[in-house]
C-alpha cells in the first residue's frame, strides 16, 4: 500500500476558522484515512485500532484518532492532531482490504457551539438533536442538498460535529453553513 501523500495538499477552504456561538473549523488538512474490504476491520485490529461495534459509529482509538465505520467494510482513522503531510498510512495492510484516498477526496469541517444541533436542523433532514444523535454517532445523509458525512465526538473535550464533503463542493458547504448560523449569532 502506498504511503505517499502530497505534501502540497491544500484545503479548498485555506484552513480557515469562524468564531463565535457556533465556530466552524477547516480541519482538511488534517490527517485521515480509510480502508475498505472484506478483511479491513481485521487488519486494522492486528494494527491495534480500536473499531465501533456497527456501523454508523465512531470511536475514540488509538494516538487520539477516531475510527468511524461507514459499512462493515469501510472504516475511516481521523487524526484531528496532526497535519496530511506529517504521517502516513500503515503499509502492513492484507489484500483483502484496499486504502481509500479520503484525505483527497472529502474536505472536513468541524463545528461546535451550543446551537449547532439547531443550525443542523435548518440544513438537514436527519435528527441531530442531542435526543437523537448521541455522541459517536455517523449519519450519511445530505445538507444543504449535497450528500455529506456528519459524525458527533468529543474533540478536545468539546462536542463538536465533524462533517465531511466532497472536495468540490466545500465552498458551497461553508457558504450554507455561513448562512444558517447567521440566526444564532
Amino acid at each position: 500500500m502506498s504511503a505517499h501523500l502530497d505534501p502540497i495538499f491544500e484545503s479548498p477552504l485555506g484552513g480557515l476558522s469562524h468564531e463565535g456561538d457556533i465556530s466552524i473549523h477547516d480541519l482538511t488538512k488534517r490527517h485521515r484515512w480509510g480502508l475498505r474490504g472484506k478483511g479491513a476491520a481485521e487488519a486494522l485490529r492486528i494494527q491495534g485500532w480500536d473499531l465501533p461495534e456497527q456501523p454508523n459509529r465512531l470511536v475514540a482509538s488509538i494516538n487520539q484518532s477516531c475510527v468511524m465505520a461507514l459499512s462493515q467494510r469501510e472504516f475511516w482513522v481521523l487524526d484531528p492532531h496532526n497535519d496530511a503531510a506529517d504521517l502516513a498510512m500503515g503499509n502492513d495492510f492484507t489484500t483483502d482490504a484496499y486504502p481509500l484516498f479520503c484525505q483527497s477526496s472529502h474536505a472536513w469541517l468541524v463545528l461546535k457551539g451550543s446551537e449547532t444541533s439547531a443550525l443542523m436542523a435548518k440544513l438537514c433532514s436527519v435528527d441531530l438533536r442531542p435526543s437523537a444523535f448521541n455522541l459517536g454517532d455517523v449519519a450519511q445523509t445530505q445538507m444543504a442538498l449535497i450528500n455529506c458525512i456528519i459524525a458527533r465526538h468529543d474533540l478536545a473535550g468539546d462536542d463538536v460535529f465533524s462533517m465531511f464533503v466532497d472536495q468540490s463542493y466545500a465552498e458551497y458547504a461553508l457558504e450554507a453553513l455561513l448562512d444558517a448560523r447567521q440566526e444564532f449569532l
